[in-house]
């Protein structure tokens, strides 16, 4: 099925809706741009709370290189109605999903992603390494051991709810009036001050769906407040495991990926690459759209070479 995608300033491009089957039975929605034969793969993973579709300014000029699919993470987006407390099993879940999904593929991919998209990628690239050409990671969530020891002592104590993000996320508005009417409350505030309108109109175009006489958000706050609560604490077992190239792109201020996390991951993966890009913050993707777009193409180059 094809879809004009309805941003509230583009209309021209045209992107396909498909799907998987998780293990657990739920349908996790895949979006697909234009595809040409003989091109490389990526598939691109979005951070908690968000959607594939809103990378689209990031994904429109990747898929002049590439074969660009995206997915909406279980809860999220189109998927939303794939949440499912009485099988969630925190970020675990999501791997699974995304593992699931590159059993399906009949040859291997790029993945690449941002934040959560990002940890997940490095998981389905452990556990699937033959389906996995390399990864590009903007903003991954690698903890260095005290804060991944201090996020599992909370979590033993089913604490980490009570985390600046996961309890923020809980109080989110929920609905709006009109998507115009939530893109005016979000514009300027919070985490979204550094969005260009092009980002920040992608994001409620797709993040917030028709509840009535308003609009909702497609990600729950419960299900985003979840997400976060469960954050990854321990990544390192996954990231010894990985046998692909890897590009890793940390934000300045803020960041996900810590110094003493960049430190070990140099240690751990001596030919990884890892960059931080001054004046960005987590929301790197958006406000520096330009170097993940580089740095996606620095690393499939080889692969377009040989192809």
């Amino acid at each position: 099925m094809s879809l004009a995608y309805p941003n509230l300033t583009d209309t021209s491009g045209v992107i396909e809706r498909d799907g998987f089957t998780a293990p657990d039975g739920r349908e996790i929605a895949l979006w697909r741009w234009p595809r040409s034969a003989g091109r490389p793969t990526l598939h691109w993973a979005h951070a908690t709370g968000f959607h594939g579709r809103l990378y689209r300014p990031l994904l429109d000029d990747l898929a002049r290189d590439c074969n660009v699919l995206a997915w909406d993470m279980r809860g999220h987006g189109a998927s939303a109605e794939a949440a499912d407390f009485a099988t969630f099993r925190g970020w675990e879940t999501y791997y699974r999903d995304l593992a699931a999904f590159l059993d399906k593929l009949a040859e291997p991919v790029w993945l690449a992603g941002h934040s959560i998209g990002a940890t997940t990628s490095i998981m389905a690239a452990a556990r699937r390494p033959d389906k996995v050409l390399g990864l590009i990671l903007a903003e991954p969530v690698i903890m260095d051991l005290w804060q991944g020891w201090m996020l599992w002592w909370a979590k033993l104590l089913r604490r980490s709810d009570r985390f600046s993000l996961a309890a923020g996320a809980a109080r989110r508005r929920r609905e709006f009036d009109s998507h115009a009417a939530a893109l005016d409350n979000f514009r300027g505030r919070g985490g979204f001050k550094t969005w260009p309108e092009a980002w920040l109109e992608a994001y409620v175009q797709h993040g917030l769906v028709q509840h009535g006489d308003q609009v909702r958000l497609a990600c729950t706050p419960e299900w985003e407040s979840a997400t976060f609560a469960h954050t990854e604490h321990n990544p390192w077992p996954g990231i010894r495991r990985l046998q692909c190239p890897v590009i890793t792109l940390a934000a300045e201020q803020a960041s996900t990926f810590s110094q003493r996390a960049r430190q070990r991951l140099r240690t751990r993966l001596p030919c990884a690459e890892v960059e931080v890009l001054p004046g960005t913050t987590h929301f790197l993707p958006m406000e520096r759209p330009e170097a993940v777009r580089d740095a996606v193409r620095r690393m499939m180059s080889p692969q377009q070479g040989s192809g």
